[in-house]
């Protein structure tokens, strides 16, 4: 029995710094992801200060909704359709060569939001 304690001690010593960096996100480009549900977000694009989303297959045909802001889930930024929620659909033909992505979202926002069925399933903050 104290064996067993030992071992599971050592253990979950050895896994904490494991733990702790999967919760600190991932970077993408000048992107760190702060949240991320990996059951609809596969991957993140960046190229130069366009985004495109990576989503899981079973998630092509939802609409996502992206915000923009300096502050963190606050004064958002407004889009060129005039309001402050872009609709974005993902690409299901290989016509751009980016199947699965999300449209091209064009931003300099520091924190981006992207949401769908009402669930905000990737926050970035621009760290670079």
């Amino acid at each position: 029995m104290k064996k067993a304690f030992i071992t599971v001690g050592v253990a979950i010593l050895f896994l904490f710094p494991l733990v702790t960096f999967a919760q600190q996100g991932a970077t993408y480009g000048p992107y760190k992801a702060l949240t991320m549900d990996k059951d609809v977000v596969v991957d993140v694009l960046v190229e130069g200060s366009d985004l495109y989303v990576k989503v899981n297959q079973n998630h092509w045909g939802s609409e996502f909704i992206v915000k923009g802001s300096a502050m963190d889930k606050e004064i958002y930024t407004t889009w060129a359709n005039g309001t402050q929620e872009m609709p974005v659909k993902v690409y299901q033909s290989q016509s751009k060569n980016k199947q699965g992505y999300t449209y091209r979202i064009n931003t300099g926002a520091r924190f981006v939001e992207y949401w769908t069925g009402g669930k905000l399933v990737l926050h970035l903050e621009k760290v670079q």
